[in-house]
């Protein structure tokens, strides 16, 4: 079975990576099952036709693999031809959708909960659906869709999201939706996902967004299609989201996104700074629904029946139902699914009184869902469910030796220390049952840390080693409180009153929980923040590893596969963390696309990295991620300065992200900038005081200190602000830099407005011919032109959002000749600077580097 699933995961990745026509893998499986009869009846017709022996099996993984190539293949073929994408692209338009709710309406927290803190009252009176908590996301089989006047028919799935509670819908309704609707968008940095793949493994086509609940009318009538099925899906969700609201009712408000995430696998409530310290304490997977849990509930239900004494039968029943009952709270995710597959053979095994052998299970579970979904098997989650329950049923102990005389021997001395155990004190024993226990906890949590470890960090740029104690502690406590959880769920469903206690419970030990958590993130060296391996990298491990699994026996695997991770680690890292290439004598800035907001990362050389600024609008989080990637994609883990040039939020709300993954080891500000008022400012105060950064005021007038600054700041010129401050925003105080590189400047002018900008442009003015970064973002009402012309620049480039794309910008920028790259167009933007003071502009939608 092992070799059948093999075989299944080779062809779906085969057909992935290289796309073959579907009449191609038909020919080679109709060969492949032709010769396995071909070679079967040889081999019944004569026992001795040995050279035969083993072609079978080889033959029937072909036709396996072919057979699920042509699966992924028509599922591929089924995505692309939605009729909806001949006519959406990445530009939002608005549209009346009809369609049919194909899911289980996800609901998270609305932005605007998030953003009030930050609001006046009065601000929020005049958004849609201010008074709600919570945003819904819900999944629409599209019927029909406006275009003009008229409603024609389409084809595709639209994610539709909305601010508001529309947990009342089921599936199978159908609604109209008034919005404006676009496809996913392409990666517009380097190192950033692509949304279009998990669009496509998800059979999403498109996004659609409605501004109020009320533009989401229900309509009479369900989906004439699938009605067992629609009705399957409908009590499903009934169950769920009866469960969701016992959950949020009898659980305490600061433990309810935890315990949604643990009991249902609904991660939409978990505060951010809770996701990072999962992510960095490697315990993500204790609240992402998986075999792990529904394994704690069969062995909890089996402990009951047990008590119970009931028959074997009645045993089976129960088990069943209990397992049915979680897949379908949990909404039927493919990891749950994977376990409901392995406990079904289990017990199908136990019924008919036959041998069971956990990793057939594993194989056979893995070819349904291949089968069921073959793009899921590309997702991290899947990728890491399977390995680390292989890893399990690998890494321990074999169950029987080999009858040799030295084995015999090391069950004789075993036998005798049982036997000595049994004379020694009840408390010495019960502790050493104790220690061993840890002892193995520890083993395994350690196996599946490093096995894991490879795909974690080329997904999250982290590396945990505090993960293999944390796991330890965290797995009992997540054990009780998983079973009291779903007790409090059934409770509520007998005698809802008295499921405030079982919940009060489940407070208690989540708190507990999220304490070790919080400690554990902060514990020195128990994570780094890195930048991810190549996939080569990652592939190479794993083919190393099923080498040493193939090569050498069970009992002497242990000392290759440690040697060959830790010089993998080290091998990984350094190579990870290699510069990326800078041509010498070149000066690079990558204008990085942050929307409305500025993240400028500057290279004079291969090892030096500054930031001109570093935040964006609308990340009240703080948020770096979109800065991080691109950082990491340049294989940088410490950062020499960052300028802020002065105190708008999208300017540097990124500050207290960044100073969590990166060393930095200057800032540098105008003066006064970082005494202001705000929230913001306060919280970047706060992420610099604990990180221990110094910071360098400096302004027009200062004396550049290159000893602290680095010898590169020779080119730089602070052509503002004045040392006296002008009476004026913070934008008209904008700390302006012009970098000269080989008769070349490079103009970043921060937000300069008026009357910031005439005191700017009264100055000697530069050559003519370099790179200017647009003033506040391109916008048409700053006296951006006024600049321009004072700079006269062969090439502007905008880091802006919706609004710096429009043509009016362009326009204006463009007036005296050179190039505009507008970062919410075109992407990501690269300029460089070479010797010659030749100017090289690239932009990461267009001609990616």
């Amino acid at each position: 079975m092992t070799a059948l699933a093999s075989a299944a995961l080779a062809g779906v990745a085969i057909d992935h990576a290289f796309p073959m026509r579907l009449a191609v893998w038909l020919s080679l499986m109709a060969a492949s099952t032709l010769a396995w009869w071909t070679i079967r009846r040889r081999l019944t017709a004569d026992q001795t036709a040995r050279k035969y022996r083993g072609w079978d099996v080889v033959c029937l993984c072909i036709t396996v693999a072919c057979v699920l190539a042509i699966r992924h293949h028509s599922v591929i073929a089924r995505y692309h031809d939605a009729s909806v994408l001949d006519v959406l692209t990445e530009t939002a338009e608005p549209t009346i959708a009809i369609g049919v709710v194909d899911e289980a309406v996800r609901v998270r927290r609305d932005p605007i909960d998030e953003v009030a803190p930050w609001i006046d009252a009065a601000d929020l009176s005049g958004q849609p659906d201010a008074s709600s908590r919570y945003q819904s996301l819900i999944t629409l089989q599209l019927q029909t869709l406006r275009r003009g006047i008229q409603d024609i028919s389409f084809s595709g799935r639209v994610l539709v999201r909305v601010n508001g509670d529309l947990s009342e819908l089921r599936p199978g309704d159908r609604v109209r939706v008034l919005g404006h609707i676009a496809t996913l968008p392409a990666p517009s940095n380097p190192g950033q996902s692509d949304p279009r793949i998990w669009a496509m493994r998800n059979e999403i086509h498109a996004t659609l967004k409605a501004d109020r609940v009320r533009d989401i009318e229900r309509l009479e009538g369900q989906s004439r299609s699938s009605n067992s099925y629609r009705w399957v899906q409908r009590r499903v969700t009934d169950i769920a989201t009866s469960a969701r609201q016992t959950i949020l009712q009898t659980v305490s408000p600061e433990q309810q996104g935890i315990a949604l995430a643990l009991i249902l696998g609904q991660r939409d409530l978990l505060e951010n700074d809770t996701s990072e310290a999962l992510i960095v304490t490697g315990t993500a997977h204790l609240l992402s629904v998986s075999g792990l849990h529904l394994g704690i509930l069969f062995l909890v239900a089996r402990l009951i029946a047990g008590l119970l004494r009931m028959p074997l039968g009645g045993q089976l029943i129960f088990l069943a139902v209990v397992t049915l009952f979680y897949v379908a709270i949990t909404g039927g995710r493919p990891p749950v699914l994977r376990a409901a597959i392995l406990l079904a053979t289990l017990m199908l095994s136990i019924a008919i009184a036959r041998p069971y052998h956990p990793l057939n299970s594993l194989s056979l579970a893995l070819i349904f869902l291949l089968w069921a979904m073959p793009l899921e098997i590309f997702s991290i989650g899947m990728q890491l469910s399977f390995l680390a329950v292989a890893t399990l049923l690998s890494c321990g102990r074999p169950n029987r030796r080999s009858p040799t005389a030295a084995n015999d021997a090391v069950d004789l001395e075993e036998n005798f220390d049982r036997l000595a155990d049994q004379s020694r004190p009840r408390w010495v024993r019960v502790a050493g049952y104790f220690v061993y226990a840890v002892k193995t906890a520890i083993w395994y949590s350690g196996c599946v840390t490093v096995v894991t470890l490879p795909l974690v960090w080329h997904e999250f740029h982290v590396v945990s080693p505090v993960s293999v104690l944390v796991n330890v502690i965290l797995s009992p406590m997540m054990m009780v409180a998983l079973s009291v959880g779903v007790a409090t769920v059934v409770v509520s469903w007998i005698f809802a009153p008295l499921a405030i206690i079982p919940g009060w419970l489940c407070s208690l030990i989540l708190s507990w929980m999220t304490s070790v958590i919080e400690w554990a993130s902060e514990v020195p060296g128990g994570h780094f923040w890195l930048p991810s391996p190549s996939m080569f990298s990652v592939v190479t491990y794993f083919v190393g590893l099923v080498a040493i699994l193939a090569f050498r026996a069970r009992q002497s695997r242990r000392k290759p596969i440690t040697i060959w991770s830790v010089l993998w680690i080290m091998l990984a890292w350094k190579l990870a963390t290699i510069p990326a290439p800078l041509p010498p004598a070149t000066f690079e800035s990558t204008f990085i696309d942050v929307g409305h907001g500025t993240a400028t990362i500057l290279r004079p050389d291969r090892e030096t990295v500054w930031l001109y600024d570093c935040g964006w609008l609308g990340n009240f989080r703080n948020r770096s991620d979109m800065i991080d990637e691109v950082l990491w994609s340049m294989g940088v883990t410490r950062i020499d300065g960052i300028v802020l040039s002065h105190a708008d939020a999208d300017h540097f709300n990124a500050l207290p992200g960044l100073v969590k993954r990166f060393a930095i080891e200057r800032i540098v500000t105008p003066p006064g900038m970082l005494s202001g008022e705000g929230r913001s400012l306060g919280q970047a105060r706060r992420a610099i005081e604990a990180s221990g950064v110094e910071v360098t005021e400096l302004d027009a007038t200062s004396e550049i200190p290159l000893n602290q600054l680095g010898d590169w700041w020779r080119q730089v010129e602070i052509l503002h602000p004045p040392a006296q401050r002008i009476e004026g925003s913070d934008n008209a105080n904008s700390m302006v830099l012009q970098i000269n590189h080989a008769d070349r400047p490079l103009l970043l002018p921060g937000d300069l407005e008026p009357p910031g900008t005439s005191v700017l442009i009264s100055q000697p003015r530069p050559r003519p011919g370099g790179v200017m970064m647009a003033p506040h973002h391109g916008s048409l009402r700053m006296d951006a032109d006024a600049v321009l012309q004072w700079a006269r620049p062969s090439e502007t480039v905008v880091s802006g959002g919706k609004r710096a794309a429009k043509v009016e910008v362009t326009e204006m920028l463009s007036a005296t000749g050179g190039g505009v790259h507008v970062t919410s167009n075109v992407g990501c933007v690269r300029v460089r600077i070479d010797g010659g003071g030749t100017v090289q502009i690239r932009s990461w939608k267009v001609s990616p580097w």
